[in-house]
């Protein structure tokens, strides 16, 4: 329930007011960083240096304030605000820095690194990077914590190279993988106006009770997104479609699908084996690329 302001008072009471609960938000904050602090040296003992990076966490607290929400300041500020609050608690934990994908566009450089920033904090460290492959690395490798990548798309690719998603499929066990899909907000103003990205990290996804995952397949020869998608379903599994896919694929050469899934799945999920028993040899490999909590889309 809205405290509706007391109409007795004059301007300068009201100000004051403003002024106490200032300086509360404050002493809050305050605390809240002590508290994150001691949060990272639990998790240093606890040796979960891979795990500072807690998106399930951090959309279980964004539901938990927008559900319970019903001030007068819009919900986008609200996720604003909580984000910066979070992303700067990430800071206090670990090291931790970004790196976005820029391509060779200027502005389509600058609309991802709002979206960076919007997410991840505006003083969190940013490196840019024109190529795909090269935020992977730079993940990989240590050299920073989140990277930010495009959606992937129908590429209809016709060439010798293969997507940056199905390179992160093939790039062994420790392989970074999808974490969130950013914003949690779309924004509706601005160089990031309707602009999506994915963030991944050296991270294990996590449940978070309403989420979507993506899965990257391997087929020896063409598979049509129709049985695909029955096979999942008698499996068990439902779909929200085949996202991606090559499309020209001379005699032997493998057909690449992402597809995403609706639910959280493990590549333990009984259900994944139960889709390549039902999809038959052509399927050559199958790996969960990551997932994510499902964001706030309305």
């Amino acid at each position: 329930m809205i405290n509706k302001p007391n109409s007795t008072k004059n301007l300068d009471q009201l100000r004051q007011d403003i002024n106490e609960i200032d300086d509360e938000i404050h002493s809050l904050l305050i605390r809240r960083s002590s508290i994150a602090v001691e949060v990272g040296k639990v998790k240093r003992r606890s040796k979960q240096l891979k795990s500072f990076i807690r998106p399930a966490r951090e959309a279980e607290v964004m539901r938990r304030l927008l559900s319970n929400h019903n001030g007068f300041y819009p919900k986008g500020l609200i996720v604003s605000i909580w984000r910066q609050i979070i992303s700067s608690t990430l800071s206090l934990e670990s090291e931790f820095t970004i790196s976005v994908f820029s391509g060779d566009d200027t502005r389509s450089g600058a609309a991802y690194e709002n979206l960076a920033r919007r997410y991840f904090g505006e003083d969190s460290p940013l490196r840019h990077t024109k190529t795909e492959s090269g935020v992977l690395r730079a993940v990989r490798d240590g050299k920073s914590s989140v990277g930010i990548l495009p959606i992937p798309e129908d590429e209809r690719f016709d060439n010798s190279d293969i997507p940056w998603w199905a390179t992160l499929a093939s790039s062994g066990e420790f392989r970074p993988r999808v974490i969130a899909r950013i914003p949690w907000l779309m924004d509706k103003h601005g160089v990031s106006k309707g602009l999506e990205g994915l963030a991944i990290a050296c991270s294990e996804p996590e449940d978070s009770g309403d989420d979507m995952t993506f899965l990257v397949m391997k087929f020896k020869s063409p598979v049509s997104a129709d049985k695909i998608t029955k096979s999942m379903g008698i499996a068990g599994l439902s779909t929200a479609g085949v996202i991606a896919s090559s499309s020209k694929i001379n005699q032997g050469e493998p057909d690449w699908k992402l597809i995403e899934v609706k639910g959280f799945i493990s590549e333990e999920d009984s259900r994944l084996a139960k889709f390549s028993s039902y999809i038959g040899d052509a399927l050559e490999i199958y790996f969960v690329l990551g997932s994510y909590a499902r964001p706030d889309r309305n």
